[in-house]
């Protein structure tokens, strides 16, 4: 594979990852770790990322041309299908009258698509497109947690999202992962997005993950949560057997929904 190729094809990960690990792209492409170093050395020339130790995360605010990353109205068309299954199957959860946190990222937009029929629901987000989507539900009080916003996802982080999130006391959290593994459990590739959604799995009776089948397997760089932390997770039917049987051994209740 050309330089120039590796180049473009770290670039596009990054946008669906977040971070990149040294160890496990020099496996993916077959080349040495000092080659994806240097890599990620001209990226980070060019702004685009932070160096970390044993890899580089995407910087909150690059510039996204280079990346040539779709809006983020258009992000939800990957896994579509699977993210409104998803959406629709975590929404039976939630009972007329209930407080609901719900984390940003597109598969949790599409719960907020499928909350529609839930009357008189107290919404809290750091997303924007989920409070507009929210906006939406005539009989729903919706609230937006302030802090530092992150243009690429449009949701807000930093302390001040954590303040207010330590002040509610709600019924359900539902949250999204960047990934998902056995040993380092529920993954962000930022260490602040991934302290806000501890901080939304603390102010919540319930916490329900929603992640399709493709996050399993991968870690980031962030933990912020163990299998023992949450009480369900919605995914679909291609959810590894493995990643089930340790869900379960955790007591955590698992909805698999078919993806037609």
């Amino acid at each position: 594979m050309l330089s120039a190729e590796r180049n473009q094809q770290l670039r596009r990960l990054l946008f669906e990852q977040g971070s990149l690990r040294v160890s496990e792209q020099a496996r993916r492409f077959g080349v040495s770790e000092e080659t994806i170093r240097r890599d990620i050395k001209r990226l980070s020339a060019e702004g685009l990322v932070d160096p970390v130790f044993g890899g580089a995360v995407l910087k909150a605010s690059p510039s996204l041309h280079h990346l040539k990353i779709p809006p983020v109205s258009e992000r939800h068309l990957v896994e579509e299908q699977a993210k409104d299954a998803i959406g629709a199957a975590a929404a039976h959860l939630v009972q007329p009258g209930q407080a609901v946190i719900i984390d940003a990222g597109t598969t949790t937009l599409s719960l907020a698509r499928h909350l529609c029929e839930h009357p008189n629901l107290t919404i809290v987000t750091n997303s924007i497109p989920v409070a507009q989507r929210c906006a939406d539900l005539s009989s729903a009080t919706t609230y937006v947690v302030g802090g530092r916003l992150v243009p690429g996802s449009l949701s807000t982080i930093g302390p001040d999202a954590e303040h207010e999130l330590a002040q509610i006391s709600a019924d359900w959290a539902f949250i999204g992962a960047a990934a998902v593994d056995i040993d380092s459990g529920f993954t962000s590739a930022d260490p602040y997005e991934a302290q806000v959604k501890r901080a939304m799995i603390k102010a919540a009776r319930k916490t329900v993950i929603l992640v399709d089948h493709s996050k399993f397997g991968s870690r980031r760089f962030a933990s912020f949560a163990r299998a023992e932390d949450i009480d369900y997770l919605v995914s679909t039917e291609q959810c590894p057997k493995d990643a089930q049987a340790w869900l379960q051994a955790a007591g955590v209740t698992l909805t698999l929904c078919p993806v037609t």
